[in-house]
């Protein structure tokens, strides 16, 4: 590691030699700027996270029963809030695989193990000693995740150096240490000094922190050609420049949550108990339909989850099938079917979700007939404005086309396998084999099927007929029309991004198809979208995400998605912050999940790293 003082030194010299010029005057200038913006960042974030510190610090007892509701014992807020810097210190140390993959090998991860021996000292310390509440607390959790921050700019090596040979490396030892002790002993005896020390000490560790982002940047400079060094010191500068906010977040969040004031604290109140009530409207949802008023709002909200999954699934499915057919379009040579297809994106592609779903429901709703018009197809499918039923299938029989379905892909992967392994494994791939496979899945699947039984009760009114329930299998028009609306936008966006992936390829990959004698189909799916693949699946993984997070126009159709049930649960209960809280994570776990087998799939198409 180079040696900060002297790093210093050779910088100024630099600048001295440099003399006085036009680009000196602008490095001078971006210097200038650079500091000002950061004194006045951190003391904005540093402020208040000093008086939300040292307020949830001051305990008030009169006869046994404390005063103060902001008060949270020492040994709950010092783990919290150092456990959270210790959290991101070690993903910007990204040392998290050297722990998963390499329990054993310490010395990949010495640093991260230094620093949670001080993480655990200061949380001992902060439970043993009595710290004062306005200053000595504060600076201590502040001076910690300062000296994390620290930390960061030594390497392994060093640390490896200090505790197997710390003789010969005390001075390495002295400069890893001392700081932290240094803010210990601040710490205690911060009560002692003088006022002016005592009345600016946030000034004084904006400066630090100021000082210790210039030395970073200086190293980053410096150590510009190596590459393993430059990361290192890049995650140390970003960590350095987001520890006030980090901080700032934490306190901020703990505040909240023990705020002085009663009703902020009761909306900060994070208790999920009043999910465990009965429910208080009721939601039409497949294949768990919760009984209004029996149950409980979990299972409503689970409920709510799966519609906003069974309308994410085939509504992905569908685009991809859409986008796919439309983006080859666009590049045919037929002017009318390529003009066609560019209508299509140019239209649904500049059209706003919330519009096209409205129209699409509004289109539904004067398309399908009225409930009195009795319409069927062959006494098959019943279809109104209040449903669309079809007949049930067995599960046996679903299960059975499954199992089909993956048997044949499984025995084409082999195929695959063999013709890879051995170069004179030969086989023939016939293009009608899914086409036909699909057709007799579909005849197995509906051919013992509970077809619906259509009953009506007086002959004489019209509108009374019904479905025997459990006979059929329902389509409701709002999740027909989510489907609709989903699919055509974005099948738009997927349609370009085929076309785009698809010109990016290098020349003459069609005309080498065409030597091979292979037909146009079997160019498209052997030669060319294999190759697209590698552009399309990065662009395709945003789009899938953005289907999940877009079903949540769901109420615009009055489908009951998970976001419909939160808003209702809102309304009803007032309990707004914790059914946000809830929704926000159900939609990024959502798009986590999507986003990883997205990211899994792309990694067995192309192993490029850099």
């Amino acid at each position: 590691m180079v040696d900060n003082y002297q790093l210093i030194k050779n910088f100024i010299h630099q600048a001295k030699e440099s003399g006085f010029n036009k680009k000196t005057l602008l490095y001078s200038l971006q210097f200038l700027v650079s500091v000002v913006i950061l004194w006045k960042y951190n003391l904005k974030f540093l402020n208040p996270t000093w008086d939300a510190i040292s307020q949830m610090s001051r305990t008030f007892v009169v006869l046994g029963v404390e005063q103060n509701p902001a008060f949270v014992e020492a040994s709950t807020m010092v783990p919290i809030i150092l456990f959270t810097s210790l959290l991101f210190y070690i993903l910007a140390q990204n040392d998290f695989s050297n722990i998963i993959k390499k329990p054993d090998y310490f010395t990949s991860y010495s640093i991260t193990i230094l620093s949670i021996f001080v993480i655990l000292i200061s949380i001992i310390l902060s439970i043993v000693l009595d710290f004062s509440a306005n200053i000595g607390m504060p600076f201590l959790l502040i001076g910690t995740s300062i000296y994390l921050a620290y930390l960061m700019n030594f390497d392994n090596t060093t640390v490896n150096r200090i505790f197997q040979e710390p003789k010969e490396n005390y001075i390495d030892g002295i400069k890893v240490l001392s700081p932290f002790l240094l803010f210990i002993l601040i710490s205690i005896f911060i009560v002692l000094f003088p006022p002016i020390i005592k009345e600016n000490i946030i000034e004084i560790l904006s400066v630090i922190l100021i000082v210790m982002v210039m030395i970073s940047a200086l190293h980053i400079l410096s150590e510009s050609n190596n590459i393993l060094v430059h990361d290192k010191k890049n995650s140390a500068l970003i960590f350095t420049i987001a520890l006030p906010i980090i901080l700032y977040s934490i306190t901020r969040l703990l505040f909240l949550l023990h705020n002085p004031d009663t009703v902020t604290r009761e909306r900060w109140d994070l208790s999920w108990s009043f999910m465990d009530d009965t429910n208080r409207f009721e939601i039409n949802a497949w294949p768990i339909q919760p009984d209004f008023p029996e149950d409980i709002r979990w299972k409503f909200y689970l409920a709510a989850i799966i519609n906003s999954v069974r309308v994410t699934l085939v509504s992905i499915v569908l685009c991809t099938i859409l986008g796919v057919i439309i983006g080859v379009t666009r590049l045919s040579s037929n002017k009318l079917a390529s003009t066609l297809a560019t209508i299509y994106v140019e239209i649904f592609r500049n059209l706003p979700l919330a519009v096209l779903l409205f129209l699409v429901a509004l289109q539904l709703g004067e398309s399908l007939p009225l409930f009195s018009d009795e319409a069927n197809i062959s006494e098959l499918i019943y279809y109104s404005n209040q449903g669309i039923y079809i007949p049930n299938p067995e599960i046996s029989m679903l299960l059975i086309s499954i199992l089909l379905i993956a048997g044949i892909w499984s025995w084409n992967k082999y195929r695959d396998y063999n013709a890879k392994k051995d170069p004179d494994y030969q086989y023939y791939d016939n293009p009608l084999i899914w086409p036909l496979v699909l057709i007799f899945c579909i005849f197995l699947i509906f051919s013992n099927a509970s077809h619906p039984e259509y009953i009506k009760p007086n002959l004489a009114i019209p509108g009374t007929w019904d479905i025997v329930e459990g006979s059929g299998f329902e389509i409701t028009p709002e999740f027909l029309g989510m489907i609709v609306g989903l699919t055509l936008f974005t099948a738009s966006v997927v349609a370009e991004i085929v076309r785009g992936s698809i010109q990016s390829l290098p020349r003459g990959q069609i005309e080498a198809s065409i030597s091979l004698g292979l037909s146009s189909y079997q160019r498209l799916r052997l030669v060319i979208l294999p190759q697209a693949l590698r552009s399309m699946i990065p662009l395709l993984n945003s789009q899938y995400m953005n289907v999940w997070k877009n079903s949540s126009l769901a109420i615009i159709v009055a489908y009951s998605d998970i976001f419909y049930v939160i808003f209702v649960m809102m309304n009803n209960l007032g309990k707004l912050i914790p059914l946000f809280l809830l929704l926000l994570v159900t939609y990024q776990a959502g798009s986590l999940l999507i986003s990883g087998i997205m990211n899994y799939y792309n990694s067995k198409v192309t192993k490029v790293k850099i």
